[in-house]
């Protein structure tokens, strides 16, 4: 009897570290998920050729890439950004550049001149 209750009890704590270990599995993935979604900054692009960065309203600057866009008509223009952060730079061996998060741009939205 005490054989059979001690096996039942093992099985019991096998379950629940089993279950405890798929939740917390599950988690990761979620939060991988979220954080590689796009994301929308708002707020005043500065910059010159391949040098961009947004600057928000509360003064957090992002550097910003956008292997696919020309923002230079964007300059001192209030645009939002979609894309995604990222902490990879393409091209160029800034190891300033490199330590820093950058925001890779899919689309840019014009809301005309920055406001001062």
């Amino acid at each position: 009897m005490r054989i059979a209750m001690f096996f039942a009890a093992l099985m019991l704590v096998s379950g629940c570290t089993a279950l405890a270990a798929s939740s917390s599995s599950q988690d990761t993935t979620q939060q991988t998920t979220a954080s590689s979604t796009a994301n929308t900054l708002t707020g005043c692009l500065k910059g010159s050729k391949d040098q961009y960065y947004l600057v928000e309203q509360n003064g957090k600057r992002h550097t910003l890439m956008a292997t696919n866009q020309d923002l230079s008509s964007y300059v001192n223009h209030q645009v939002s950004v979609t894309g995604k952060a990222s902490t990879a730079r393409t091209g160029g061996s800034d190891a300033e550049g490199h330590r820093k998060g950058f925001f890779s741009v899919d689309t840019v939205s014009d809301q005309g001149a920055c406001k001062k």
